[in-house]
């Protein structure tokens, strides 16, 4: 079921519905998508059965709209940082590559991840909207920059989609694969700012432009 328009909530109705997304990413963290129930989430949350029926429709429309708020959220992050196109390049990937590994990060990031591995066989078309509105909408952003960048003079990349696709899976593959299978394992920003930063170096060691002669 679609989310309830926001226009027409109240701010009490708003503080009701964005209790019960918080309290269903805590549990999907702790239970898992498929051991989480209704029931769960009214007592977490507060509420009644029919507020979250008004607003959500059922469990599946509660996790399709906290997809799509986190979703809505990263890119609205991505879109802000790559307002400034007079950023060097260096500066302009390292500020998008942070924000999107301190995304992968966050708990409800990842309660999203795990419910659409568990379970996208089950919800194809929720899945679908992931990718969508997430990974690949961050694609696309990307890919614009890197060939605005490139048609400015100051990188040299050739196939803006898959130098996007292949700086996107360095910057955050190893990380998303560790948060999935060491949850407990945290890592310093520290390490983010060093393991973004020699991604960021290796990138542009072959997409800056060639030293004229």
């Amino acid at each position: 079921m679609i989310d309830k328009d926001l226009s027409t909530v109240g701010p009490r109705g708003r503080a009701r519905r964005q209790a019960l997304l918080d309290a269903a990413a805590a549990l999907f963290v702790e239970k898992g998508f498929e051991k989480t129930t209704l029931t769960d989430i009214i007592s977490r949350a507060g509420g009644s059965r029919a507020t979250l029926y008004e607003h959500f429709g059922d469990k599946e429309g509660l996790f399709r709209a906290m997809m799509e708020e986190n979703s809505a959220r990263i890119q609205k992050g991505l879109a802000a940082i790559q307002a400034d196109e007079q950023a060097p390049p260096e500066d302009g990937l390292t500020r998008f590559a942070l924000h999107l590994v301190r995304a992968l990060l966050e708990d409800r990031t990842i309660a999203v991840v795990r419910v659409l591995v568990s379970e996208g066989g089950r919800i194809p078309d929720i899945a679908e909207s992931f990718f969508r509105i997430g990974p690949e909408t961050a694609q696309r952003r990307l890919s614009d920059y890197l060939e605005r960048q490139t048609t400015a003079g100051a990188l040299r990349v050739g196939e803006p989609e898959a130098a996007a696709r292949g700086f996107i899976g360095m910057i955050t593959g190893n990380i998303l694969l560790r948060r999935l299978i060491l949850p407990e394992q945290s890592l310093s920003m520290e390490e983010v700012e060093r393991y973004v930063g020699r991604a960021v170096a290796l990138f542009l060691s072959g997409a800056r432009p060639m030293p004229e002669r």
